[in-house]
């Protein structure tokens, strides 16, 4: 047991309530214990007492989809005009990053996260050099392997042909899981083979879905611009017949869809993908500003919701994202939004987060027993405050409680 301390202001956000206004959260140590009105919370209370004034208490963020080990590609390539030209301009120069500058940008991602407010991150890695910098920070993580393989036809256990698996002693890690990078680079083989290592552990799967409508174009014809960045790159499989499907309904016939997986993206998502995703309880994870970043498009948001698709946030990486400040995105959703309730984003980058995450007992909301995560933005003290928690929040006005 820690030292009792109450954290008092003009609002509270739970997540999984309404506001309180002139509320407090009470937490032992770094669990939560009360949360509620600050005349109820406090009476009786003899322990230490911390006024943070006109602002509001939230719950730290859950940022579901970064690459921390692009991070050193911060201001490397500017926004594009095309998705596939900016692919290939990431491609390029990925590959002239060495590992000394390539740690360094985890290092600098990690504190960009935190410093932005994330409690829980989950990374994409193709390296598993971000794990050990992950281990020893203070951000929560959930860490996908990525595993890519379009030649990979035929293949054993996972750990045969991704030795990172065995290194990592990732089987005892619950916070390690295998990832599938997307439709286009990975064969139904990896495919199958990444659920059969995720599924017995009950770890979460992500895959990148529907980015771009060239992938949609390469798996109803098999040509177009995957298949020549195939070749380019050795992995072309001359036998290979496109199976005639969208990217969504590929995915659910290799049981790949499901509600441990998380589609990143969805940008290029028809109204019976989105009955499908919603059927399968498969989540979307949307990275708008990043979307919006690398010309891949926008993802159809409304037909998202309408479908009841279960949705969380992520940023993408500094290759494609301008921060990795995920109130930027809840802002953006704001704004080109304004028919939703105006504290869904926050739900999304929270509470949801945690869901897709299999994290959420301790993450996600102000609730007794989850993780004293708490953090603070100032506000002016208007009741309508939604516009400028997500414009402070995205100016980078998070402070830390404990």
């Amino acid at each position: 047991m820690g030292e009792m301390t109450a954290h008092v202001g003009r609002w509270v956000l739970p997540v999984n309530g309404p506001p309180i206004e002139d509320g407090a959260v009470l937490h032992d140590g770094d669990r939560i214990a009360a949360v509620g009105p600050a005349p109820e919370i406090l009476r009786g209370f003899a322990g230490k007492v911390r006024d943070h004034g006109s602002g509001a208490i939230l719950p730290g963020l859950v940022n579901c989809h970064t690459h921390l080990e692009f991070s050193a590609l911060a201001g490397k390539i500017p926004p594009q005009e095309h998705w596939q030209e900016w692919l290939q301009k990431t491609l390029d120069a990925s590959a002239g990053v060495t590992p000394q500058v390539r740690e360094r940008g985890i290092q600098q991602g990690i504190a960009a996260l935190r410093n932005s407010g994330a409690a829980l991150v989950g990374d994409i890695s193709n390296t598993g050099e971000s794990l050990p910098h992950l281990a020893a920070s203070p951000l929560a993580y959930q860490l996908f392997f990525e595993c890519l393989g379009f030649n990979l036809v035929e293949l054993g256990p996972l750990e045969e042909t991704f030795p990172f698996f065995s290194a990592s002693r990732a089987d005892a890690n619950p916070c390690i899981s295998a990832a599938a990078h997307a439709p286009y680079s990975v064969s139904p083989a990896l495919f199958k083979a990444v659920k059969r290592w995720n599924r017995p552990r009950k770890r979460p799967q992500c895959v990148h879905l529907a980015e771009s409508g060239a992938e949609g174009e390469f798996l109803a014809q098999g040509d177009g611009f995957f298949k020549e960045l195939l070749q380019q790159r050795g992995r072309w499989v001359p036998e290979f017949r496109p199976p005639g499907l969208s990217p969504a309904a590929y995915l659910h016939s290799l049981s790949f869809l499901g509600e441990n997986t998380l589609a990143v993206h969805g940008v290029w998502l028809d109204n019976v993908d989105c009955a499908l995703l919603s059927r399968t309880r498969t989540w979307v994870v949307l990275c708008p500003r990043a979307n919006v970043y690398t010309a891949a498009g926008a993802a159809p948001v409304p037909e998202l919701m309408r479908a009841g698709v279960p949705l969380a946030l992520g940023t993408d990486s500094l290759a494609g994202n301008h921060d990795l400040n995920l109130f930027g995105e809840m802002l953006w959703l704001y704004q080109n939004y304004p028919q939703y309730p105006e504290g869904l984003w926050l739900r999304l980058g929270t509470l949801r987060g945690a869901r897709a995450l299999q994290r959420e007992n301790d993450f996600g909301s102000l609730e007794p027993g989850k993780k004293a995560a708490l953090g603070f933005i100032p506000l002016s003290g208007e009741k309508d405050f939604w516009e400028e928690l997500y414009t402070r929040g995205a100016a980078g006005e998070w402070q830390w409680l404990n």
